[in-house]
């Protein structure tokens, strides 16, 4: 038995990969195969929602009307007045230092114009 032991701590390197991002993100919706999820989990949601849930609802609350790392409120329609759709998907796109990350490389044109539709949901009354 102490051979077995012995034999497992062994001297030489192994190849072990370093962790990084990708590691942890999630598939393309072009690679999740829809028949293999069972129907009562899939959510009824527009793209935009569930890019939201999936990138944006940990820093700015499920609702838009902000969170701990963003105070932010996409509810009001006071900053919905002020901000027209191409500077949110700019916004989205390069992102916001130090804290919002930029999402260019993770979402297509086509998913970044879905949130910025979502976000302009969030408001109670006329964008």
């Amino acid at each position: 038995m102490a051979c077995l032991l012995l034999a497992g701590c062994s001297n030489e390197p192994r190849n072990l990969r370093t962790w990084t991002p990708e590691d942890h993100a999630h598939l393309p919706d072009t690679q999740i195969d829809p028949n293999r999820v069972p129907q009562q989990e899939v959510p009824q949601l527009t793209v935009g929602e569930l890019l939201w849930q999936r990138n944006c609802a940990r820093c700015h609350g499920t609702d838009g009307g902000g969170g701990r790392e963003a105070q932010i409120s996409f509810a009001s329609s006071e900053w919905q007045s002020q901000i027209d759709d191409a500077a949110i998907a700019r916004t989205i796109a390069g992102g916001k230092p130090p804290g919002m990350p930029a999402f260019a490389e993770l979402l297509s044109p086509k998913q970044i114009t879905a949130l910025v539709t979502h976000i302009r949901t969030m408001s109670p009354g006329p964008n």
